[in-house]
């Protein structure tokens, strides 16, 4: 592909495993260690604090991924719903150990998605190709577990920017998730290849805020005709396809 200056990257299920990954069960082993540490630490996060946080993030969730119900396309505040349950329980969420013990539960819940083999190897050979990469992925949870995400798993020397929806406020498809990406990568958009695995999110949304889009291309995660009408300028089925497309940066 010619005059591609700028790659973007979706996360989950283009870098790392994410659609059956066990969210539910490693969500109730942080929220056990958070209520744990809590305790420890001289708070009393009430009765039942697991069920009562697995049910508030099942609503949070549920609704921001339902357009009907969130057609504003808002982020959840993930990190505010965890501020405010540590308040309840009478303690600071700025206090060191408090911040650490939060930090920990932050990343056992990223390591929920695991990296593909290829992906830090194709990453760090685009770089070298002269490429500017950056990750633009809808995800809730705090950037810097997001980053540190990525430096625990060998990709973040390769990253030039982070536009991550809960610091952008809005999820792909909306153009603002869109737009700080393109702000951050610092040239037009045509000169951005986005690559990701929902037809909508990341290929219909980055085609109408003027990306080039590559889709990676799944099975049974997305329905097959989504897949079929999106019409990305390239489809690969490994991020190791990459390479044989986008030789070199363009000048």
């Amino acid at each position: 592909m010619h005059g591609i200056q700028v790659i973007t990257l979706d996360w989950g299920d283009t870098l790392a495993a994410n659609l059956g990954m066990p969210y539910q069960a490693t969500q109730r082993m942080v929220f056990r260690h958070l209520a744990e540490g809590l305790r420890d630490l001289g708070g009393d996060p009430g009765p039942d604090p697991v069920a009562r946080w697995m049910a508030d993030l099942r609503g949070e969730w549920e609704d921001s991924a339902d357009p009907a119900r969130n057609p504003d396309e808002r982020e959840m505040d993930f990190n505010g719903m965890v501020e405010g349950w540590v308040r309840d329980a009478g303690l600071a969420p700025d206090a060191g150990p408090v911040r650490e013990l939060v930090e920990a539960c932050h990343d056992r819940q990223t390591d929920t998605v695991l990296p593909y083999t290829e992906s830090a190897p194709v990453v760090h050979a685009l770089a070298r190709r002269g490429y500017r990469i950056g990750i633009l992925s809808h995800v809730p949870w705090p950037g810097p577990a997001c980053r540190r995400w990525f430096e625990r798993h060998g990709l973040a020397g390769a990253i030039g920017f982070y536009s991550l929806s809960c610091e952008v406020g809005r999820i792909k498809p909306h153009p603002a998730h869109y737009y700080d990406a393109v702000r951050q990568a610092g040239c037009p958009p045509a000169a951005i290849l986005h690559v990701g695995d929902h037809p909508r999110r990341d290929i219909v949304g980055g085609r109408a805020a003027g990306l080039r889009t590559c889709l990676r291309r799944t099975e049974r995660m997305h329905p097959e005709a989504e897949l079929d009408a999106c019409a990305p300028d390239l489809e690969i089925l490994h991020l190791a396809e990459l390479l044989d497309h986008l030789p070199g940066a363009a000048p």
